[in-house]
């Protein structure tokens, strides 16, 4: 059988496993929380590393596999855009993969070499940083071949989604080769020093004396409540199990994923070709992979949680009531709880230390044996995270370059170019006018990016029907006057909520307030004169609109419905405080003034 009849025959073996990979992952990702009490970095990036072999599966790896069977029909025609949004997702996940497994090898590595270090510096806001960096540089230069930086000579998409870097160009291909091979030999020297650290502590003659007990400290209030504490060593044999799964991931990654992506696209640009078992190699090792992550999870038994704790994790998400404990790590940076007033006095029992809060002293290094404190400068207040505001503002930026691209490209997924310039201008203009109304209440979450999980689950399916449905149903999304009406829909609904939003000034907030300051006013004038909420009818018709302008049917039900539960529970809840701040004068303004939201008419008084 030649390779080119084994693509179909594959793609089916591609999509089971994809399947079975999806499910593995999330129970692996699920049974990781339900282990750990607080998120940690290092589960943070064995978790992350889990949700990008889910996507790798379910959107590249599935969309190849249903092109190849859809090529066996006679009446098929070829789709250049959908190849483009393959090529870029599998190189966007692909180098996210890689860089992930770096990151991973290289904390494990900071851990065990500098543990004292490690849980002295900011390492969890370094992974996040580090996250959100490795996902946008793979996705900007994973975006270059989709827009043109490939062999103009050879249009190579309208003639089969062939995805190998000789195919796309000899640029790309080197830069590709470049990161990938070095990614993969930094891997492997981080993941030495930490096996060789790991093991020099616990094995030989002199084990005892090159192993170093890092305590648990805990820092108490005056009431002796808990505020800060950190974390001491592990103990040996977790310790030697971890770094032999991070070991473990490394080695599987490199012979997965690593060394025949390095292989395959050498050969590619040294023989100017592509051959059909390049890409069977590759998406092979790539479902290989994403199987394998969730079984080496289970098989440690730090990760390894019952299925009753992973019910209860998922009901906690669902429920949005996760314990919120009040106590702050010292991996996420010295806090102000650890600058104390006056005398020290410090107990020291085993591996465990207490302090009192009485003294202003800063810790300092651990390495030599029992802590040592230094009279220093009290610590800095928090500042705002301006990197991370860059970052965001950044991403939403180049979504809407992209969605801009997507919007004049003669294919079928220019209504959802429309979709991202919507979306992103949204998220952006809400940071945007409340640093200018209301800077006081500005935070990160201004941008709305994380407001809820069920927005994530919405959007999220939303985009997986454009995709199904753009692919089986290819004319149901060149419903040109539909996709226009439901735009209509769009620009009406953010103006409106953004008209709202400078008419309230300072009085607007992204949060249902119950208690009244001393400057919040009662505000009827302008489009407060139309509707009592109208940032909630702004808001209601601008999500509608979304899924009209996408010609999703199944999302557009789901979104009309949800948001009208929601919008109807959130203005009773926002009614009962504006009654409480301003009594009659609310009542009086609430018989005058519709919601208008439809069939919603706010909180029932009685008198």
């Amino acid at each position: 059988m030649s390779d080119e009849r084994r693509l179909p025959g594959s793609a089916v073996g591609w999509l089971a496993c994809g399947g079975l990979s999806l499910l593995a992952n999330a129970w692996g990702i699920l049974s990781v929380g339900a282990k750990q009490k607080k998120w940690k970095p290092l589960e943070f990036l064995l978790c992350t590393l889990a949700a990008t072999h889910m996507l790798n599966v379910s959107v590249p790896i599935a969309t190849y596999a249903v092109v190849q069977l859809r090529r066996q029909r006679p009446d098929y025609e070829w789709n250049e855009g959908l190849c483009k949004v393959f090529v870029s997702t599998f190189y966007t996940l692909t180098l996210a993969t890689c860089f992930s497994v770096t990151s991973l090898s290289y904390h494990r590595m900071w851990m065990v070499r500098w543990p004292v270090n490690y849980r002295l510096s900011n390492a969890k806001k370094q992974a996040v940083h580090t996250v959100m960096g490795i996902w946008m540089v793979s996705f900007i230069l994973s975006a270059l071949p989709a827009v043109g930086w490939h062999d103009t000579s050879e249009r190579f998409y309208t003639h089969g989604c062939r995805f190998i870097v000789a195919e796309i160009g000899l640029g790309f291909g080197v830069c590709f080769l470049l990161l990938v091979g070095g990614s993969v030999a930094m891997g492997v020297v981080c993941t030495a020093i930490a096996l060789f650290q790991t093991l020099a502590v616990q094995v030989g003659p002199r084990a005892g004396h090159r192993a170093f007990t890092v305590p648990t400290i805990v820092v108490e209030d005056a009431q002796g409540k808990r505020r800060s504490s950190i974390d001491g060593s592990e103990p040996a044999k977790t310790s030697l199990q971890i770094t032999g799964l991070v070991a473990t991931i490394v080695i599987i990654y490199d012979c997965l994923m690593g060394f025949p992506v390095l292989v395959v696209s050498f050969s590619s640009l040294r023989a100017d070709a592509s051959a059909p078992w390049m890409a069977l190699c590759v998406l092979w090792c790539s479902v290989a992979q994403a199987l394998l992550l969730p079984i080496f999870l289970w098989a440690c038994d730090r990760y390894r949680a019952d299925l009753k704790a992973v019910w209860e994790k998922c009901m906690a998400l669902m429920a949005n009531d996760e314990d919120s404990d009040n106590d702050t790590s010292l991996e996420s940076g010295i806090p102000p709880d650890l600058v104390l007033e006056h005398s020290l006095d410090y107990s020291y029992g085993g591996d465990f230390v207490v302090l009192d809060r009485m003294a202003k002293y800063e810790l300092s290094a651990l390495e030599g044996d029992l802590p040592q404190f230094y009279p220093l400068r009290p610590l800095q207040e928090d500042k705002k995270q301006y990197l991370q505001i860059a970052i965001r503002a950044c991403f939403l930026g180049f979504v809407f370059g992209c969605g801009m691209l997507l919007s004049f490209s003669q294919s079928s997924w220019n209504h959802f170019g429309w979709y991202m310039c919507s979306l992103s201008l949204f998220h952006y203009s809400e940071y945007l006018v409340t640093a200018v109304n209301n800077p006081k209440s500005l935070s990160l979450d201004s941008f709305l990016l994380n407001h809820s999980l069920e927005y994530t689950v919405a959007a999220l399916s939303s985009w997986i029907e454009f995709t199904l449905e753009n692919i089986f149903w290819p004319e149901l999304k060149q419903i040109t006057w539909l996709s226009a009406m439901g735009l209509l829909m769009v620009v009406f609904g953010e103006c409106l909520r953004k008209a709202a939003m400078f008419t309230a000034g300072s009085n607007f907030n992204h949060v249902v307030q119950n208690e009244k300051s001393e400057t919040h006013t009662l505000v009827t004038s302008g489009v407060y004169a139309w509707f009592r909420h109208p940032s909630y009818v702004g808001w209601f018709y601008w999500s509608i609109g979304t899924q009209v302008m996408l010609c999703n049917p199944i999302c557009g039900v789901g979104y009309a419905l949800t948001v009208w539960r929601f919008f109807r529970d959130r203005t009773e809840e926002e009614e009962i405080s504006l009654i409480h701040f301003f009594g009659e004068e609310y009542l009086e303004y609430k018989k005058r003034v519709p919601t208008g939201l439809p069939f919603i008419k706010g909180v029932k008084v009685e008198l």
